[in-house]
């Protein structure tokens, strides 16, 4: 059996969203295997990117908002407010810390475990044309790279036609839509899951 994953199995351990995530990977079963479109790695760093470029602009704020209020002499809740600030931004930065570190160990384990799923000169020539089409033809309408990860998906499910394979993704979103599952189905993904506990769950069943 092939359990696909995407962008979103990376972001959820490193937020600790899923924390049977962690379990998955850990696993030794060889009742399956793990696969992940290369291009989810790249996603998944430039997602990163653009939150912490929010956590550091939420610390600037913060600093302000202390600056501010230390030049009041004159309320009584000052010195409280001040501490929860200064608290508060020692607090967030520790966490985004955190979350960056779980992300670089999410990316090291899904590289041991998971085998990665690699563009190919189909994928790109049919994400083009899709991309190109006047309107666009997109699966997922005004997204280019989760069609693209969609794509590299369905691609690598084709080459394994005997195989049971599944979906695992928190982006139901986008994944769970009607359009999206009738494209897996016809690829042979015949369950979706949309998180880890209910793959495990169904799992133990089989």
């Amino acid at each position: 059996m092939i359990l696909y994953i995407e962008t979103n199995f990376l972001l959820s351990i490193a937020k600790g969203q899923d924390p049977d995530a962690n379990t998955l990977l850990e696993s030794t079963s060889q009742s399956f295997s793990i696969a992940i479109p290369g291009i989810c790695y790249v996603e998944a760093l430039s997602t990163w990117e653009t939150e912490k470029k929010y956590s550091q602009k939420f610390q600037s704020d913060l600093k302000i908002q202390i600056n501010e209020v230390s030049r009041n002499l004159a309320s009584p809740q000052v010195d409280s407010l001040l501490s929860h600030l200064r608290n508060s931004q020692i607090e967030h930065k520790a966490l985004t810390n955190d979350i960056e570190v779980r992300l670089k160990m999410a990316i090291v384990s899904t590289l041991e475990r998971a085998n990665i799923i690699k563009l190919n000169q189909d994928i790109i020539q049919e994400i083009s044309e899709n991309f190109l089409h006047n309107p666009p033809n997109l699966t997922i309408k005004k997204d280019l790279l989760d069609n693209l990860i969609l794509l590299c998906i369905l691609n690598d499910a084709r080459l394994h036609p005997t195989e049971v394979k599944v979906f695992l993704s928190a982006n139901s979103k986008d994944f769970g839509k009607p359009e999206v599952q009738a494209a897996l189905r016809d690829a042979g993904i015949n369950n979706y899951f949309s998180s880890t506990q209910n793959f495990l769950g169904w799992l133990r069943s089989q």
